[in-house]
């Protein structure tokens, strides 16, 4: 959301801004009256895809790590995201995506506002498993704006030579690799 000051600004240099038709579901964007209240709820009933499972981030609050630009990749554990294959990860994308991994504690996010706060254009999410802690039954392909991308864990891509392709045929599907490193 942008504030009113920075909404003036952006008028004032003549750039229009994209906002919600509708609040979202359940943020207390509206003034709490009873009124409100159930006109929210009335419209969450009466619109089943603002309730639909596979489109709400589920489970753990995300940890963000440091890095730039639009890619998100979603590992396990803080470790993983400072590992030898990590930084092989980040020299075949040419650049240093911000890395990320659940926790459990103060000054997380949840995965829709992070892809949205940082304009995210693609999450990486390293293991099915880890996928379904963020999301109920189906993976989305989507979340937002933002691509959802399925990748092999960091267990399977440092034990499997199978698994290392399988990333590498997906970064390039996405775009996600340097051009000099593409040619192979």
């Amino acid at each position: 959301m942008i504030d009113q000051r920075q909404q003036t600004y952006l008028d004032a240099m003549g750039i229009e801004t994209w906002c919600l038709r509708k609040p979202p579901v359940g943020v207390g964007s509206l003034a709490e009256t009873p009124a409100t209240r159930s006109t929210v709820t009335d419209t969450a009933k009466a619109d089943p895809v603002a309730l639909e499972p596979s489109t709400i981030a589920r489970g753990p609050g995300l940890k963000l790590g440091p890095g730039r630009g639009g890619v998100l990749l979603v590992c396990a554990e803080d470790t993983e995201s400072a590992s030898r294959l990590a930084n092989d990860i980040n020299r075949a994308m040419g650049g240093t995506p911000v890395w990320g991994w659940p926790h459990a504690g103060e000054k997380t996010v949840d995965l829709a506002d992070a892809i949205e706060g940082n304009l995210f254009t693609t999450v990486g999410i390293f293991g099915e498993q880890l996928g379904r802690q963020f999301f109920a039954d189906d993976l989305p392909e989507s979340l937002n704006s933002a691509s959802l991308v399925i990748l092999p864990s960091m267990r399977d891509l440092g034990a499997d030579a199978e698994a290392r392709k399988v990333l590498w045929n997906a970064l390039c599907r996405f775009g996600l690799v340097s051009a000099h490193d593409r040619q192979t």
